[in-house]
């Protein structure tokens, strides 16, 4: 690899790695048999037997040997293109209503005011929210529900309002029924969470699941560490002599570049020349097809989108349980509130009972009393006749 080729060659723009980077790599012992020989190793049982492996430098070299600048001819460049912004005016007209919102917030309210009613089938926002009515409550319904959510400063405006609540707009009535449920923008935050936690879970295990398969197809595959190999030895030929020679081993990302990498004719590239080169010195790396499907399914990952839907699942969580935290401190204070009331009315109606009974008792005495005045009375008469 280190020799110089005979004629300028095309080099093949890829980041090389080095003896002292192979570790954990298919050059490594991160092959599918965790030996030393790695790649190497894995050509090596692939190749037939008593065949060694060798490219046809002449060939190459006709193949992507550089232009000579002598011959080339320049050409204007014409694809350039003007563009233009087309920009879009805005077509909504706000309602003239009378209003105690701000009107552009009235608008938008009213549009979600609209769809709503007719997503929960006319039954009230508040009642819906309040037993968390999962039939009516879908995922869309709940997003444009919080964007109904009152402000802390819309929820002065509204209850300060003295008038008869039938008189004000659709918009200020929906978010007027809302202002009475604690932490509404916290439930519907945690509704939301709760309706896709499902089928978000779901996914997230799919893809983890295709990564993993992936993964493991490409540790085990020795067709694939053959082929990198194969594709190794080409690289170095093709940059003999240059600063891009000589390598160990090089990134994932070369591998896009054989296809962009054209021979002299134009037409061919060094994709096809790798191919000509595995039919001829190992014909079996062929296999390496087979990855195919699981690769393909699991390039369709995106690991930082795998991140973020995690942290997102995690902070989703925490809010569902500071959700319940405050429904369950809110239960415990309503509980202590019940058992405030109920003593005052068992010691209310204690008292009653006992006024009760102290008037009872006062009338019985008073009714004796009468009596015995009663009888008083008429002996005396008696006694004068």
């Amino acid at each position: 690899p280190g020799e110089v080729r005979s004629k300028p060659m095309t080099v093949l723009q890829w980041e090389k790695l080095s003896m002292g980077k192979l570790a954990h790599t298919l050059w490594g012992d991160g092959g599918s048999d965790g030996g030393a020989r790695g790649a190497a190793g894995a050509l090596e049982k692939l190749m037939e037997p008593g065949r060694a492996f060798e490219i046809d430098i002449s060939a190459l070299e006709g193949r992507f040997a550089r232009p000579d600048p002598s011959a080339r001819f320049r050409r204007g460049e014409s694809d350039s293109s003007d563009r233009s912004t087309v920009g879009s005016a805005d077509g909504g007209t706000p309602r003239a209503r009378v209003s105690l919102l701000e009107p552009k917030r009235s608008t938008s309210v009213g549009i979600v005011e609209n769809k709503l009613r007719g997503a929960l089938g006319g039954k009230p926002l508040r009642d819906a929210v309040l037993e968390v009515d999962e039939s009516l409550l879908t995922q869309d319904t709940l997003k444009m529900a919080l964007s109904a959510v009152p402000t802390t400063a819309e929820q002065a405006l509204l209850l300060a309002f003295q008038g008869e609540p039938s008189t004000l707009d659709r918009p200020e009535q929906l978010l007027r029924s809302l202002c009475g449920i604690p932490r509404l923008e916290g439930r519907i935050h945690a509704m939301i969470f709760k309706a896709q936690l499902e089928p978000d879970m779901d996914e997230l295990l799919r893809q983890v699941d295709s990564l993993k398969a992936a993964c493991e197809a490409v540790q085990g595959s020795a067709e694939l560490q053959a082929l990198m190999q194969i594709v190794l030895h080409i690289g170095n030929a093709l940059n003999a002599g240059t600063a891009r020679g000589n390598a160990a081993g090089f990134r994932p990302s070369a591998l896009l570049k054989l296809a962009e990498h054209k021979a002299a004719d134009k037409k061919t590239t060094l994709l096809h020349y790798t191919v000509e080169v595995v039919q001829t010195n190992a014909p079996k790396v062929r296999r390496v097809t087979a990855l195919l499907p699981t690769l393909a399914q699991a390039s369709r990952v995106s690991l930082e989108e795998l991140r973020a839907k995690s942290a997102d699942l995690a902070r989703g969580m925490d809010q569902v349980e500071r959700e319940l935290t405050a429904l369950e401190e809110a239960a415990e204070k309503e509980e202590e509130r019940r058992e405030a009331l109920h003593r005052e009315a068992m010691e209310a109606w204690s008292a009653a009972k006992e006024r009760r009974d102290e008037a009872r008792r006062r009338h019985r005495e008073g009714r004796a009393a009468a009596r015995a005045s009663e009888g008083g009375g008429g002996g005396g008469g008696g006694g004068g006749g």
